[in-house]
């Protein structure tokens, strides 16, 4: 019994042994296979690490070359600059720049790196059991643990091939050429920042003021051309702030119009035309009884034409023209007659102020070059005659004020008009004159002052002058010319005002003005504490011998000697920058240009026409050039210092009786002939206008232009005047000068010797290319 047992005992202890060595010998075995793997790994990042180290090194040593040759390039350039006689190194110096190129590469080629060996640790970590003890992994050697570095783990991110992962990093940022041919920079106007402003003084030398700008200048020459123009410099990068603009087609603002209508109260009425006394409004109020009355008997007079009618009849008579001869209810009818002309030629007024204008942006615009008609300006005739339109001008402060002259306009006229007038019209009433000035003799020259506004001088036709003031009530004139300084009786032509010359600042004298007369005499008038105005004969003009300079005229065979020794006198120009100088135009068709210090000679002749000259005018945008007109049909546009027209202009064989630029438009000339009206661009057409207008049934005289340029005013034989607005322009240019410059040398550059002679005048225009008007 105990044997057995023994015996069983001993087989459970060998069957214990058993297993112990089993497993010890499994064991054995794991940990001999787990070594090595971990032998073949070392191996294996043994090799990728010197893999990596060796592209490192080549990389560092492929920039290091190519930076050493830019250096050793840029070190054979030497920049020397001479100061007072003495060579002065002035080379940039490099920048040192290593230890960033090293930082740089360093950091990059220890990124990749890191990367590699991180896709390789979590390929090893895979095949290892899942433990809680930390690894060091990751960029920068953090610590993170087993489970959050596989909870990181996507499918996307694992590398299954992490020997190639050096290769495709280093494919992924090769650097792509630029191919693109051109590079877009765009520039913007910066703010304007004053660093440095150094005022201009002058003082005696010697005062202590005197010695500080001495100093002050001694300084400003060591520090701009002195041995202080070399000092210490250093070099910095800068960048300026990042704006954001917008087009200009967004940058606008919203414009609404609305329609409203205004109520006018008999307070409002009463409160505006308070300055009528108590005593005229009782006199009115008693005339307005007494005149209705007086109508009620006259009726029952005419009835039964009885003396008592008759007397009554003529009693309410001298109270109507007394009333009319009021100052006071004359401004009421005035204002009452623009509050009604406003419902009849609201369209026209707008117009004329330029309320609706074309856009630059509008797709619609067309350039037709047309004309509408606005209004016209109908005269009330006196003594039953008709006078034709012999002058207009504007106000030159108020562009709203007109003032016309009706006379004759033709010397050569059958019918000469045995009396005329001046009216005074307004814009804000069309319907009737504010100022109306009657005379006996037709009146055939005006002018306003552009000194003092409300002057006008008048030009009769018996030769006669005066000056009245518009902003007057009353019907006396300023001033008259007579007999014993002005013996001329022949008709006054033109008259143009000139800027007084004088060294006196005190001066207060009224500026004086100049009149031509038919005869080709011009005088010089000026206003005194008088009734009359002091004239003196400035020029008297003689006919021109032989051939002067300028266009050539055969001498005509049917009249071999003239009967006047004193050619005609048509028109009179005063120079835009010149106040002394002023131009006479003559029927000989040449221009006499004068001086008001020399009164026996003349400056300069030019013929200019074979024919009367009737206009000269200069360019807004040039002192020096002018376009000339004339009754061989032919418009000119010529230069000071060249003797040869630099254009012609001709469409119909009629005369022109006035040219004038385009307020608006540099290269656009407005010309009148008899029957029509004619815009011309020679920036796009020499040999014919752009638009011909037919504006009425009667012949033009006369025309003027309005202060903005825009609408064209007419005078015709009848006595009407007509406004014309200037529609389907083209839009006006930015830089006016320069379209005029350009389309002048490009008209004539067919004639190689005017195009040489055009350029050697170079720059012709005002300072700044600004307009003067």
């Amino acid at each position: 019994m105990s044997a057995s047992v023994r015996n069983t005992v001993t087989s459970q202890e060998n069957g214990s042994i058993f297993k112990n060595t089993l497993s010890h010998a499994i064991k054995k075995r794991s940990s001999n296979l787990d070594n090595e793997l971990k032998k073949k790994s070392v191996v294996v990042n043994q090799a990728q690490a010197e893999e990596s180290k060796a592209k490192k090194k080549d990389t560092t040593h492929y920039y290091s070359v190519e930076t050493l040759a830019d250096l050793q390039y840029r070190s054979q350039i030497k920049v020397l600059e001479k100061v007072y006689g003495e060579e002065v190194d002035m080379t940039p110096k490099p920048i040192q720049d290593d230890t960033y190129v090293e930082q740089f590469m360093k950091y990059n080629l220890n990124v990749m790196h890191q990367m590699t060996n991180f896709t390789t640790m979590v390929t090893k970590s895979t095949t290892r059991s899942r433990t809680r003890s930390s690894v060091r992994a990751g960029i920068g050697g953090n610590k993170q643990s087993i489970d959050d570095l596989m909870n990181g783990i996507l499918y996307e991110t694992i590398n299954w091939e992490p020997y190639s992962t050096v290769e495709a990093l280093e494919e992924a940022y090769e650097p792509k050429p630029y191919t693109k041919s051109f590079l877009k920079i765009t520039l913007r106007k910066s703010d304007f920042f004053e660093i440095h402003s150094q005022t201009q003084t002058t003082v005696a030398k010697g005062t202590p003021e005197g010695d500080d700008a001495e100093r002050d200048n001694r300084n400003y020459e060591y520090l701009t051309v002195g041995k202080g123009k070399i000092r210490r410099r250093s070099d910095n990068d800068a960048q300026t702030d990042t704006l954001l603009f917008t087009t200009r087609a967004v940058n606008t603002i919203l414009i609404t119009k609305a329609t409203v209508s205004s109520y006018v109260s008999n307070f409002e009425m009463y409160d505006t035309l308070n300055n009528i006394t108590k005593e005229f409004a009782t006199a009115t109020m008693s005339s307005v009884k007494d005149l209705t009355s007086a109508l009620a008997q006259t009726e029952e007079a005419d009835t039964f034409e009885d003396d008592e009618a008759v007397a009554e009849k003529d009693k309410v008579t001298s109270q109507i023209e007394r009333l009319f001869r009021s100052p006071e209810f004359r401004n009421a009818i005035m204002y009452m007659g623009r509050t009604l002309s406003s419902n009849t030629n609201e369209a026209g007024l707008r117009r004329f102020r330029n309320f609706d204008q074309v856009e630059r942006w509008n797709a619609e615009a067309e350039y037709v070059y047309s004309m509408n008609l606005l209004f016209r300006l109908v005269p009330e005739p006196s003594k039953d005659e008709r006078k034709a339109v012999s002058d207009i001008d504007f106000c030159r402060s108020n562009g709203d004020i007109l003032a016309v002259a009706y006379g004759l306009y033709s010397f050569s006229s059958q019918h000469v008009p045995t009396s005329g007038s001046v009216f005074l019209w307004s814009i804000k009433n069309p319907g009737e004159p504010e100022r109306a000035y009657y005379y006996d003799v037709p009146v055939t020259a005006i002018s306003f002052s552009p000194f003092l506004p409300s002057l006008l001088a008048i030009g009769l036709y018996d030769g006669s002058v005066e000056v009245r003031d518009v902003s007057s009530l009353q019907d006396t004139p300023v001033a008259v010319s007579q007999r014993s300084t002005s013996p001329g009786s022949s008709p006054v032509v033109a008259i143009r005002w000139i800027k007084q010359v004088s060294d006196d600042d005190h001066e207060t004298d009224i500026d004086p003005f100049l009149s031509l007369s038919q005869d080709g005499s011009v005088t010089r008038f000026r206003i005194i504490k008088s009734p009359f105005l002091l004239g003196f004969t400035q020029m008297i003009l003689e006919r021109v011998e032989g051939h002067p300079e300028g266009i050539f005229v055969h001498p005509s065979s049917r009249i071999p000697c003239e009967s006047n020794r004193h050619p005609q006198g048509l028109s009179i120009t005063t120079h835009p920058l010149h106040k002394d100088i002023y131009y006479v135009l003559t029927d000989e068709g040449c221009i006499h240009k004068c001086s008001i210090n020399y009164q026996h000679q003349y400056l300069e002749v030019l013929r200019c026409h074979d024919g009367g000259v009737t206009v000269m005018e200069f360019s807004p945008w040039s002192p020096k050039l002018f376009l000339t007109c004339g009754n061989d049909w032919f418009v000119r546009i010529w230069i000071d210092g060249i003797t040869r027209p630099l254009l012609e202009l001709l469409d119909e064989m009629t005369p022109v009786h006035w040219a004038k630029w385009s307020p608006t438009h540099s290269t656009i000339i407005v010309t009148v002939n008899r029957e029509t009206a004619n815009v011309w661009d020679f920036r796009r057409n020499l040999l014919r206008p752009m638009s011909k207008h037919k504006m009425d049934s009667s012949f033009n005289t006369v025309a003027r232009f309005s202060h903005c340029g825009r609408t064209l005013v007419i005078g015709n034989e009848r006595g009407n005047t007509l406004f014309n607005a200037l529609n389907d322009m083209p839009f006006s240019p930015h830089f006016q000068y320069d379209e005029l410059e350009k389309a002048i040398f490009k008209a004539i550059g067919n004639d190689h010797e005017l195009l040489m002679e055009l350029k050697s005048i170079g720059f012709f225009g005002y300072p700044n290319k600004k307009a003067v008007f």
